[in-house]
């Protein structure tokens, strides 16, 4: 079972690296990762969760979580701009974790497929505002069979031109898919 975890490890950590170079097409600042850490993180906080789930594959699901208070940051490395009206109207950080969500999550899934040698269809991303804790709870509550499930988390810090970025992953695997990599 560690060498399949490791398996999906990778998987996880070559699809970031793909979605970094993604995101670095579009951003006004070049993003890096600084680390990747494979660890169920405690923490509690206010956030963005953007969570994903394949509509042709109930087997994966993915969730992410951007601190609140790390939004302002983001947009103005992503977009470039930061102004104090934007600041006040959240619909738009709602929209730019969305895209951060989307472009993440969505090279870590092709990276997964490639690997299975299967074509998935990701559903649009979905947001929702909150504490992490409750949002992990009600996402994983969510999702079809969940005890049948591996959870994978990391915690991936990315630096931009403002501040270093704490982003918070999380995978969940059907456990035969494991099999089938």
């Amino acid at each position: 079972m560690k060498e399949k975890i490791e398996l999906i490890e990778d998987i996880v950590q070559n699809g970031l690296n793909s979605s970094i170079d993604r995101i670095n097409r579009i951003s006004s600042f070049k993003w890096e990762i600084k680390d990747i850490e494979f660890k169920l993180s405690k923490d509690d906080f206010d956030c963005i969760c953007v969570y994903l789930i394949a509509s042709n594959f109930n087997k994966i699901a993915f969730s992410l979580f951007i601190k609140t208070s790390d939004l302002p940051a983001l947009f103005k490395d992503f977009s470039g701009h930061l102004s104090n009206y934007l600041m006040r109207i959240p619909k738009v950080y709602e929209v730019l974790a969305s895209e951060i969500g989307n472009i993440i999550m969505n090279s870590v899934l092709s990276e997964l497929a490639n690997r299975m040698n299967k074509a998935i269809i990701p559903d649009v991303p979905r947001t929702l505002s909150g504490s992490k804790s409750f949002l992990l709870e009600n996402i994983s509550a969510m999702i079809e069979e969940n005890k049948n499930k591996t959870v994978i988390s990391s915690v991936v810090s990315v630096k931009t031109e403002q501040k270093n970025v704490k982003i918070e992953l999380y995978f969940f695997f059907e456990n035969d898919i494991m099999d089938n990599i």
